[in-house]
């Protein structure tokens, strides 16, 4: 699979500090639009304290659903939108230069069946395991996955936070969940 895509223009348009009391500080939120699919999507980075962004994205016409992340628009342009999503990264590199990132790569949800994707090993997953190494590298990070719940870390190498810091947040934000 190629992933030579230029992706779209990432347009920033808020940020908005949470107050839950939980790891998770605050939200940059980004948009775009693709010219082959006709949707504008929105791209959600959830910054965590140890300096972790988690990166989230959907088609901005399923953000009212309880699946926004896990439904598939399937109108193809898949390289253009994983790649403007992923320009997200060096943007905010430029205000945290030591921000590690996550993904939890949601599960596709078939609204027709009602089946959501088993959380194993999901095919979005399985899309970043080959884009993220290809477009990021080792250089600036390390690289961690767990198949078992669908996440992968891009872990900076000048963090001041340990990988044990950031599993810790991650299991109380996110109820016990190894992300790991």
């Amino acid at each position: 699979m190629n992933f030579n895509y230029s992706g779209y223009d990432l347009n920033f348009i808020q940020s908005e500090t949470c107050h839950d009391d939980s790891a998770h500080l605050a939200n940059y939120i980004y948009k775009f639009y693709s010219p082959v699919t006709h949707h504008h999507y929105i791209v959600r980075a959830e910054y965590h304290q140890a300096e972790v962004f988690t990166i989230k994205f959907y088609c901005k016409k399923h953000r009212n659903s309880d699946y926004k992340y896990s439904l598939v628009v399937n109108k193809g342009d898949l390289g253009n939108i994983m790649m403007t999503c992923a320009k997200v990264i060096p943007l905010l590199l430029q205000s945290f230069p030591t921000a590690s990132f996550a993904f939890a790569a949601a599960r596709t949800y078939d609204p027709k069946s009602k089946k959501l994707e088993n959380l194993y090993c999901t095919q979005r997953y399985r899309l970043y395991c080959h884009i993220i190494p290809i477009k990021f590298g080792q250089q600036t990070f390390s690289h961690y996955n767990n198949d078992e719940i669908s996440s992968y870390l891009l872990y900076n190498n000048r963090s001041v936070h340990s990988i044990n810091e950031i599993q810790e947040m991650f299991k109380i934000t996110y109820n016990g969940t190894d992300w790991l």
